[in-house]
């Protein structure tokens, strides 16, 4: 996620070019829905093969990855919440607890936070036929899926009515909302398949968890999965939807329009149509940039940004709790939110490139408190192409080597009573120790370290024998070195 700069507007005319202001920036925290994510498919790690996630529990969400960054203020990490058998905010990572949201200050104020979202490859899900994945021997979950599977049809062939067939009474304006924003997204996928088998209720209906497996983006190659609560009427060999749970993913929750460039897909409702290029712009140079770091993983094929405005702010993905002074956040591959599309267009790619930077290097995880400097110092470093983010840290660096830093580079997130010019100086330190793992190793080699440490969970005094070939205290006394005269 990203701190707002009050010196640029957030809605109305296009600022004037000018260089991000240095204000604070805050770091992500667990936030959000506990959630539930289904077995990957990647290939074993070295260490051999690792055992399959477990089954979810009926209803368990996956899990999101999203925390405010606030100048001057770290809330205290929320309990986690469930949210009965309803994915809200349904983010796909590889924990059962939230991990990520990663933001971007204005240079020098703080960085862009990503959501790492897990995907899995198209044909690795459930179902391979229209009823697949019908519970043997239900005949209502024939019934339902029957369904299902014509609206999916319909929705991938453009047919409006066909779409809304088989729905109740007063769901039409949900379905037409959904169908025109999933078509402006480019949806290539809709595949249904139930979680668990129908439940009578003592009203006759029978209610029902459906999942479905969806991407956005011609050539897309990654599935992300919706589960919503649905209630159903069963009157002969026909099935109609009688509730349908409303979600907060963006395009289930508002009307979008949307613009695609070469690798991105922008959308935003029909107040911010007027800023999608615009942000389109520099987001498909951002993408440019991140592709570069994509070290581990493949690049996404599509990465999404959604224009927010203040109450699709509040309500997308649940983050009511993300203060309206950031500029936006992270939700990984599923796509980043963001309500500063007046901002500069420097300060547009510098987010931006933050951002999709945290998509390319988290992956599905994104670390533990002690790695905060590796995880946000990265992001820092893959945006500060032209030095802007550094020069915009280093007075608040300064400040803070002279008042109580403690000597190392290995910095925890900032507490909860840190002002903003010590957040902003953390983040700061943590773009110098990546730059200095980078120059005095070699890129690469700072990118072996950091994924094993981070992605791996290595210790650093082992990853830095294995990848550095250096001891770690030498390594660290050395870019410590470096803050100190920075």
């Amino acid at each position: 996620m990203m701190h707002g700069d009050h010196s640029e507007p957030v809605s109305g005319p296009a600022a004037t070019e000018e260089p991000p202001p240095t204000t604070g920036v805050v770091i992500p925290q667990q936030r959000g829905p506990e959630m539930w994510t289904p077995p990957t498919t990647t290939a074993p790690e070295p260490d051999g093969p690792q055992p399959a996630a477990p089954p979810p529990p009926p209803g368990m969400p996956p899990p999101m990855y999203g925390a405010p960054y606030q100048t001057g203020y770290l809330p205290a990490p929320p309990p986690k919440k469930r949210r009965g058998l309803v994915i809200a905010a349904s983010v796909v990572g590889t924990a059962i607890v939230l991990t990520l949201a990663v933001l971007v200050a204005s240079a020098g104020s703080g960085a862009p936070a990503a959501l790492a979202g897990a995907a899995r490859p198209l044909g690795t899900h459930g179902a391979t036929g229209d009823n697949a994945s019908a519970p043997k021997g239900d005949s209502v979950s024939d019934k339902i899926l029957a369904v299902l599977n014509k609206q999916s049809k319909a929705l991938l062939a453009g047919d409006q009515a066909g779409y809304g067939a088989g729905i109740g009474a007063g769901l039409q304006d949900g379905f037409n909302r959904r169908f025109g924003s999933l078509r402006a997204m480019g949806v290539q996928t809709w595949k249904p398949t139930l979680v668990d088998r129908p439940s009578q209720n003592a009203d006759g209906t029978y209610s029902t968890l459906v999942r479905w497996d969806y991407c956005f983006g011609q050539g897309c190659t990654v599935l992300f999965p919706q589960v919503v609560q649905t209630s159903w009427t069963i009157a002969g060999d026909q099935a109609t939807i009688a509730k349908y749970e409303q979600t907060s993913e963006p395009w289930d929750a508002s009307a979008l329009q949307a613009v695609s460039g070469r690798r991105v897909i922008v959308a935003g409702s029909a107040a911010s149509a007027s800023k999608l290029q615009r942000v389109l712009t520099k987001a498909d140079a951002a993408a440019d940039v991140a592709d570069r770091y994509a070290h581990w993983d493949a690049p996404p094929k599509w990465y999404i940004v959604y224009i927010a405005g203040e109450g699709e702010w509040k309500s997308w993905w649940d983050n009511g709790d993300i203060g309206a002074s950031y500029d936006g956040y992270s939700t990984g591959p599923r796509g980043i939110v963001m309500q500063s599309a007046d901002a500069t267009q420097q300060w547009l790619q510098v987010l931006l490139t933050h951002e999709f930077g945290h998509v390319v290097t988290v992956g599905e995880d994104y670390g533990t408190a002690e790695q905060w400097w590796m995880t946000e110092g990265i992001a820092d470093y893959i945006s500060d192409r032209d030095g802007t983010t550094m020069r915009g840290r280093l007075p608040d660096v300064r400040k803070f080597v002279k008042n109580g830093w403690n000597g190392k580079i290995t910095l925890a997130p900032p507490p909860e009573t840190a002002p903003g010019w010590e957040i902003d100086a953390r983040y700061g330190i943590a773009l110098i120790a990546i730059t200095c793992l980078s120059k005095k190793f070699t890129e690469p080699k700072m990118l072996d370290f950091w994924g094993d440490v981070v992605r791996k969970n290595m210790t650093l005094e082992s990853a830095s024998t294995k990848d550095l070939g250096a001891d770690w205290a030498g390594v660290q006394s050395t870019c410590a070195g470096q803050v100190r005269n920075a």
